[in-house]
C-alpha cells in the first residue's frame, strides 16, 4: 500500500471553485462590487423577492425548510442537486436532478464555488435555498465559457443527504453485505474471505501483501503488492494495523475512516496536482498476505 498512487479526474467545478476561492478580494475592484450589489438588489425587486444577506456576502432565500433534517459538519458527505444560472437566466451548469444523481462529496474542500459551499453549510437535509452569488464568492475576476468576468451567480439548490464517514461505512457494508468477522478499538472494519490457522501477524513483520485500493463509491484507486515492516510507519494507520491482524495466507477487506488514513488532507498526483484520494474519505483495501 504505496503513499504515492495515479490520480484520477475531479470535476471541473472543483477547479473553477478553487480559482474563485484564491481570487476572493485580495484584488477586489470595489467598483465591480458596488455594481455586483446594485445587480442583485435588481435582481430581488424586479422577481418581488426577500432574501437575508450573509457576512460573507452571499444571499439566500429558503424555498423549502426542514427544521428536523440533518445539518452538515465539516467533512460530512453532502448529496446536492443545484442549477446554475447567470442573473439574466442562462443556464450555466446543472446536476441530473431529473434523474436523481445528486452531486457528492465532502464539505469544506473546495469542491464548489465558495458561495455554493457556504450556502450548503446553512442548510438541513430536505431543504431548498436560492443563492444569490456576488463575483467574489462565485467565478471570480476571470472569464469563463457563458460566464463574463465579475459576474454575479444565481445557484437553485436541494441538499438531498448528509453522510457522516461512519454512515458511509456502514452503508458501504450492508450494501455489499459483508460479514464483519471484527471491528478494531480504532475503527477499524475487518472482512475476512478465508480462514487460516495460526497466530496474526503483530507488529514488527516483513510482510508482502497484494491489495486494491477502492473509495467507498466502487472506484479504485491504487494497487499492487507492497512489502513493508508492520509497525513501523510505512503504510497508512489503517492498512497497517489491518494487516497486523491478519495471517499469512489471509485474505480480507480492510474498510476505515479517513482518520485512519489521508485525513483531511487527502492524497493528490504530484504532476497534476489532482485529488486521488479526497479528503475525509474512508477507504476499502481488499488485501491477501503472501505466505
Amino acid at each position: 500500500m504505496k503513499r504515492k498512487t495515479s490520480g484520477y479526474w475531479l470535476l471541473i467545478m472543483a477547479v473553477l471553485g478553487m480559482t474563485a476561492c484564491q481570487d476572493k478580494l485580495d484584488n477586489t475592484d470595489e467598483d465591480q462590487v458596488t455594481k455586483n450589489e446594485e445587480s442583485i438588489q435588481a435582481y430581488l425587486t424586479t422577481n418581488n423577492l426577500s432574501a437575508t444577506r450573509d457576512t460573507s456576502g452571499l444571499y439566500f432565500i429558503k424555498r423549502e425548510t426542514n427544521p428536523q433534517g440533518t445539518k452538515p459538519s465539516l467533512g460530512d458527505e453532502v448529496a446536492v442537486y443545484y442549477q446554475m444560472y447567470t442573473l439574466s437566466g442562462s443556464l450555466i451548469d446543472t446536476t441530473e436532478t431529473a434523474a436523481k444523481k445528486p452531486l457528492r462529496f465532502p464539505l469544506g474542500i473546495s469542491y464548489l464555488l465558495p458561495g455554493m459551499e457556504r450556502g450548503i453549510s446553512l442548510m438541513r437535509t430536505g431543504e431548498k435555498m436560492t443563492l444569490l452569488l456576488p463575483y467574489y464568492l462565485a467565478f471570480g475576476n476571470a472569464s469563463y465559457p457563458n460566464v463574463p468576468a465579475y459576474s454575479p451567480i444565481r445557484v437553485e439548490m436541494q441538499l438531498a443527504e448528509v453522510r457522516t464517514e461512519a454512515k458511509q461505512i456502514a452503508d458501504y457494508i450492508k450494501t455489499k453485505d459483508y460479514y464483519v468477522s471484527e471491528t478494531t478499538p480504532s475503527g477499524i472494519t475487518i472482512v475476512r474471505q478465508n480462514t487460516v490457522a495460526g497466530d496474526t501477524l503483530g507488529k514488527g513483520k516483513s510482510v508482502s501483501v497484494t491489495y486494491v485500493g477502492k473509495n467507498l463509491s466502487g472506484t479504485q484507486f491504487d494497487s499492487g503488492t507492497f512489502q513493508f515492516v508492520t509497525g513501523t510507519g510505512a503504510a497508512v494507520n489503517g492498512f497497517d494495523e489491518g494487516v497486523r491482524r491478519l495471517r499469512k495466507g489471509e485474505k480480507a477487506i480492510l474498510i476505515f475512516p479517513s482518520s485512519l488514513g489521508y485525513g483531511a488532507a487527502g492524497a493528490k498526483n504530484q504532476q497534476t496536482g489532482a485529488y486521488v484520494i479526497l479528503p475525509f474519505a474512508p477507504l476499502a483495501f481488499e488485501v491477501q498476505v503472501a505466505q
